[in-house]
């Protein structure tokens, strides 16, 4: 494989990144479900953690039609940082080290200060994305009042409303990506590696940069994955979000020397 060599960021030196194949995506998805299945309890208890999570953000919208359908996709900005403790159980995996649900709650003690700094700007990056949504939603909106549900059908197959969704996709897929592309390393990176904020900001970056179309790839899976769990009525999410989490600490791993 060839890659970008180490460099720096002001004063801060920056691993390598490697280059991938397009398949490897594929490749992370069976080492993460070996790991899911390494520890099916430890791993499930951290989706079922994420499903409820994700069912109380529903439920306390479920009434807000203007915050409803950003909840769901604002829950996804956020998910990186649910997922540390199973990012630990991957780190422990690898390195032969005890591995149980109570070991792998450690994991933010490892890089406490810039793991926090990635909480908090991911929940930022969620505020934002409400904002914006019930911005589109009050200047583009104009038919009748309806619940959040019936009001995603009416935009969705109305002509009437066919530039308001577009522009929603268009904020929120410009959204998505820039968070994707801040986060697909990052976490997993911090959860890893005693680094800053900044330097694993960039690498995510680079790794991008570097792989666009094997990680647009990877994307568009956790993308179709995390849609068949909200399917489901959230059930789906209890086996899809830990071995996402799997499978995204071997994408570091394999991205990052």
């Amino acid at each position: 494989m060839q890659g970008t060599g180490p460099g720096s960021a002001g004063n801060i030196t920056l691993p390598k990144v490697r280059e991938i194949g397009f398949g490897a995506p594929l490749r992370w998805l069976r080492l993460g479900w070996a790991d899911l299945r390494r520890q099916p309890a430890a791993s499930l208890f951290y989706g079922a953690a994420i499903a409820v999570t994700g069912a109380v953000i529903l439920g306390v919208t479920a009434n807000l039609p203007y915050l409803f359908a950003a909840s769901i996709s604002g829950f996804l900005l956020v998910a990186p940082m649910l997922l540390a403790g199973l990012y630990e159980l991957s780190r422990r995996y690898l390195a032969n080290e005890p591995a149980s649900v109570f070991d792998s709650m450690v994991a933010w003690k490892r890089n406490p200060s810039a793991l926090v700094s990635f909480g908090l700007l991911s929940i930022l990056a969620g505020t934002v994305w409400q904002v914006i949504s019930i911005v589109i939603i009050a200047v583009f909106y104009k038919g009748s009042p309806l619940g959040p549900l019936d009001m995603m059908v009416e935009v969705a197959i109305n002509p009437q409303h066919y530039l308001m969704f577009f522009i929603y996709l268009c904020a929120g897929g410009v959204l998505a990506a820039l968070v994707f592309a801040v986060s697909v390393v990052s976490m997993p990176m911090l959860v890893d590696r005693r680094c800053d904020l900044l330097c694993a900001l960039v690498t995510s970056v680079n790794a991008v940069a570097e792989n666009p179309l094997p990680l647009a790839f990877w994307a568009f899976i956790i993308m179709l994955l995390t849609c068949l769990g909200f399917a489901t009525a959230l059930v789906g999410l209890v086996v899809v979000m830990p071995w996402l989490g799997h499978a995204s600490f071997h994408a570091y791993k394999d991205l990052v020397a």
